[in-house]
């Protein structure tokens, strides 16, 4: 082999190389995911920021209907998924979704205290989340409730989640005017 075709393979298996490496890097950057951009609520669960900005003004209007919203969990970090799916594998846990499958891994899914299905709490959940953008996606656990704004859509105007007709807001009450005459 010539000392020129020599010097053109070691190029070329070079950039073969080099681009090989290039492209797996990008690769995996682009398959790791974003860490969520994370929100502390009081009593230190944590959700991402869009998610618990929700929460918050849907929990100020359960306020003003006499409705405490208390979150039980939010943010779960993988470590702490993966150790409530084996606790739920070896029968000792509750039921959990695998590791890289749960919305709460995304600072998303929520669950909150609800009582029964029958409370005022759950009721009023399922008659208004829906218009925060939330909605229950896990049929066996009423407490889970998940933030999708953009398939969750708020109810026509005089009806609730639940098709229901509201109560139409109260008119404005009429100023008293003054006769100029």
């Amino acid at each position: 082999m010539s000392l020129a075709l020599f010097r053109w393979s070691v190029v070329l298996l070079l950039c073969l190389f080099t681009s090989a490496a290039v492209a797996g890097e990008v690769r995996t950057r682009k398959n790791k995911a974003k860490a969520p951009r994370l929100v502390s609520l009081p009593g230190g669960h944590q959700l991402h920021r869009d998610t618990a900005t929700a929460y918050q003004r849907m929990a100020q209007d359960a306020a003003k209907h006499g409705i405490v919203l208390t979150v039980t969990s939010g943010y779960r970090s993988p470590h702490e998924q993966r150790w409530l799916y084996e606790q739920y594998r070896q029968g000792s846990g509750n039921k959990a979704a695998r590791p890289g499958q749960s919305k709460h891994q995304l600072g998303i899914a929520v669950d909150l205290i609800v009582g029964k299905r029958t409370s005022k709490r759950y009721r009023w959940l399922k008659a208004n989340a829906c218009r925060f953008g939330f909605r229950r996606t896990v049929r066996s656990e009423p407490w889970h409730w998940e933030y999708h704004p953009r398939s969750t859509f708020p109810p026509v105007a005089g009806f609730d989640c639940l098709g229901r007709k509201t109560r139409p807001p109260e008119p404005p009450t009429p100023v008293a005017t003054q006769d100029p005459s």
